[in-house]
């Protein structure tokens, strides 16, 4: 179990790294494109897409790592042992908001079907089908995170899965 788990999250963070070193390139062209007879109409959309997917799969990788932004200022004061429940909640809610919303992602996703992007020519379900994509691994990483808050394996200096 852990071993694929490890190797899904291996293989979004390479996901993540391609996606946006993608970015980057799109840009630098987008970018030099404007100082040269040269023109670049599919840089704009590209770099959309490039960077939906890069959120989407990095928002996951975030999720593992518990690196989102969160206000602790009140769950400071709380003890360890309800401090550890409290946690175990946010996640649990997180997942199962995520979970909820896959359902109503993929609707969404199927709205784009036969229809393609203005300059790239993509179908626009592939670029609406980033959302499913990051609320099932938020899901999945959420129901992880609380199984390791509950058993006290949080790995490397208390962050992450334990991966």
């Amino acid at each position: 179990m852990m071993k694929a788990v490890n190797v899904l999250s291996r293989t979004l963070e390479t996901l993540t790294v391609l996606a946006f070193s993608g970015l980057i390139v799109v840009v630098i062209i987008q970018i030099s494109g404007r100082y040269s007879p040269l023109t670049f109409v599919w840089t704009e959309e590209l770099s959309r897409y490039l960077f939906i997917y890069s959120v989407a799969f990095g928002a996951p990788v975030a999720m593992k790592k518990r690196e989102y932004i969160s206000v602790d200022l009140l769950v400071g004061f709380l003890p360890e042992k309800v401090k550890k429940y409290y946690n175990a909640f946010i996640y649990l809610v997180l997942g199962l908001f995520s979970s909820m919303l896959v359902i109503h992602a993929y609707g969404f996703a199927l709205l784009g079907e036969n229809q393609t992007s203005a300059t790239l020519g993509v179908e626009m379900y592939y670029i609406h089908f980033s959302m499913v994509i990051t609320l099932i691994f938020l899901a999945i990483y959420s129901f992880l995170n609380i199984f390791h808050i509950l058993t006290g394996n949080t790995g490397e200096k208390g962050e992450g899965v334990g991966l």
